[in-house]
Order: structure tokens, then sequence, then C-alpha cells
């Protein structure tokens, strides 16, 4: 149970910037992780200790970054961080491109997530690093995507959404193996 409670917290603190219309699906897919073992019980519980430790590092350093100014500044003006900000519907059928000042904001974000990316690459178990590896290279194509305007707002919201999703799925594939 505690290991369900690890992992569904860093889910959502990772995760926790994802606001979607699709509500149900989400519940759902909690209800998926609860009901499915998180490590199989062939593993020994010493070999999952380190993980645990670095996922809980991980966690931390994306709630830091989640609640610091850069954050919550981008919250409800590009990206839906918070599915409670009144702005998270707009958000994502927004046909706005971004503005000097929202470029810039969204480039020190990208470069403040930076930190937490370093310590995914401490995670012993290949398959679970590569997931974070590929999240990362997806969701740093959508942030470029935005601040050279190939894309609008609305559009990353709904990228950023479905890899998010996509994580989840992996992340739960990669600890299954």
């Amino acid at each position: 149970m505690k290991k369900i409670l690890l992992i569904s917290s860093i889910a959502l603190v990772l995760l926790g910037g994802c606001a979607s219309n699709q509500h149900v699906s989400t519940q759902s897919n909690v209800a998926n992780i609860q009901s499915k073992p998180l490590i199989s019980p062939s593993k020994s519980a010493s070999a999952a200790k380190p993980r645990d430790d670095i996922q809980n590092e991980i966690a931390q350093c994306i709630q830091a970054v989640n609640e610091g100014k850069t954050a919550q500044s981008i919250d409800g003006t590009i990206f839906a961080l918070d599915s409670a900000n009144p702005s998270s519907k707009f958000l994502y059928s927004s046909p706005n491109k971004l503005t000097t000042d929202e470029t810039v904001l969204l480039s020190k974000f990208k470069r403040e997530t930076q930190k937490c990316r370093q310590i995914a690459m401490k995670i012993q178990n290949p398959s679970l690093r590569k997931v974070y590896q590929n999240y990362f290279t997806k969701i740093d194509r959508v942030y470029d995507d935005l601040i050279y305007k190939k894309i609008t707002i609305g559009v990353a919201n709904q990228e950023r959404s479905l890899l998010m999703n996509q994580f989840k799925m992996q992340f739960l594939d990669a600890l299954n193996k």
C-alpha cells in the first residue's frame, strides 16, 4: 500500500500540471494504478529502496518547481498546471500563440525543470529511466514548438496532457517489468 501511495503521489506531483477535460479517464487511470501491483514479487525489498529514494527526490524536485514563482506565473496563462484553475478549459482550446513575455517565462520554466531531469538520470532501472528520458524529450519539443510559435497554446496543452497520460502508462509498465 505504501508503494502504491508513493507511486501515485509521484505521478500526481510529476503530472500534477496535467489538467484535462477527460476527468473520467484520469479517475479510471488512478483506479488502474491502485489495482495493479507496482513491483513484482520477485524483486527484493533492498533493490526497491534506492529506486524509491530517487523517485521521491524527483517528486520533491518537481513539486518545488511546480510551486515556484515561474510555474505559478504560467499556470492559467500558458499551461493548465492546476485543473482547478478557471482558465483551464480555455487553455485547451486557445488559438493564441505566446507573447514575447510568455516566451521568456516558458523558457525560464523549461530551464528550472532541468535539475529534476538530472535526478532522473540516477534511476537504476533502465526501462524506467528511458520512460523519463522519452517524456522529457517529447515535452521539450512541445515547449520549443510553443516558444518558436509553431503551435498554439491550446495545441500545446493538448499535447502536454497526452504526453503525461502516456508517461503514466509507460511508468506503470516499466515498474511491472
